[in-house]
């Protein structure tokens, strides 16, 4: 029973010093291949965040200039000719969109106003907007707009929103 034991205890040792040895390995080729590597990656990421920050920035102008100012030329200068529809409610296309702003622009009861943006977010050409909305019946609404930016316009489209409840089951606010 001894020998089975020392046997056990050597094979274990010679499983734990190999598994050292290799991870030891590995992890001198990982430091060669980031040291080799970590100028382009810094370059990519700083790229991908300026894509990014520029992509908020043009949605962020948008959003304000079509949904605040109520300036139906944001479509011309921002939106794409075959913009793609995700709302349910819009048809495709950058002309549905001049028709249905300009009638519902047109709506006395609906003023200009200053978009109130709680978050923003972007990943690439993926845009998020969190907005409180104040509909013209005064009703609250929590809206997620999500925007695909291609070639500088606004290429694609989601609009999802939910009613501000009177009350809720926690101190915490849709915000």
């Amino acid at each position: 029973m001894k020998s089975f034991l020392s046997l056990i205890t050597v094979t274990m040792a010679l499983s734990i010093a190999s598994i050292a040895c290799s991870n030891s390995a590995s992890d001198k080729e990982v430091k060669e291949n980031t040291e080799n590597t970590s100028a382009p990656v810094e370059e990519k990421v700083d790229g991908s965040q300026q894509k990014a920050d520029d992509n908020k920035k043009l949605v962020l102008e948008f959003y304000q200039a079509f949904f605040g100012d109520k300036d139906t030329a944001a479509v011309d200068k921002y939106v794409a000719d075959n913009i793609i529809q995700h709302n349910p409610l819009f048809k495709d296309g950058k002309a549905y969109l001049m028709d249905m702003a300009r009638t519902f622009w047109g709506n006395p009861n609906v003023t200009k106003t200053k978009m109130d943006v709680k978050h923003v977010a972007a990943d690439g050409d993926m845009v998020w907007i969190m907005t409180k909305d104040v509909a013209p019946n005064g009703k609250v609404f929590a809206r997620v707009d999500i925007f695909r930016v291609e070639n500088q316009k606004i290429a694609e489209y989601w609009s999802i929103s939910q009613a501000v409840p009177k009350e809720s089951e926690n101190k915490n606010t849709m915000f």
